[in-house]
């Protein structure tokens, strides 16, 4: 029996979702080419910026990835000159994250990106669609969040 075309659109709605992810994630992607970071850094950095000193569960939780890979990350981004890991004051075994003066003029340079494609979004559809948009994807994760 021949297989039917391929429709993307017309798979199930974790499948529709992932999409619409990869999609997006490829555009910032093609912006961060000329600056050498990969989306998993830029996030990371992005995360940094916002919160200076976050421990890397805490990273691990945001960026929604495995300890091995923080770790990984974080030596990356310690060996480009990005980031600084320091021991917490209140707990000498705690590590803290904080961005050099590279990578936070970096992050600052690149942090626009996201609202860029986000941008892109919204000329592509009304302003009632896009918050709509907005508010059904957060439905969709309260709804498997963890109480």
């Amino acid at each position: 029996m021949p297989h039917s075309e391929w429709h993307w659109d017309q798979g199930p709605i974790g499948r529709l979702v992932k999409t619409g992810y990869i999609t997006l994630r490829r555009e910032v992607e093609r912006m961060l080419r000329p600056v050498g970071l990969t989306h998993t850094q830029w996030s990371a950095l992005g995360v940094i910026l916002h919160f200076p000193g976050i421990t890397p569960s805490q990273l691990e939780q945001i960026l929604m990835i495995e300890r091995p890979s923080v770790t990984s990350l974080m030596n990356g981004l310690e060996s480009r000159g990005l980031i600084v890991r320091r021991s917490s004051p209140e707990d000498g075994r705690s590590k803290q994250i904080f961005l050099t003066d590279a990578g936070k003029k970096l992050a600052e340079e690149t942090q626009h990106f996201a609202v860029v494609v986000e941008e892109r979004v919204k000329q592509g559809m009304t302003e009632d669609e896009f918050e709509t948009l907005k508010a059904l994807l957060i439905k969709l994760v309260k709804i498997f969040a963890q109480p």
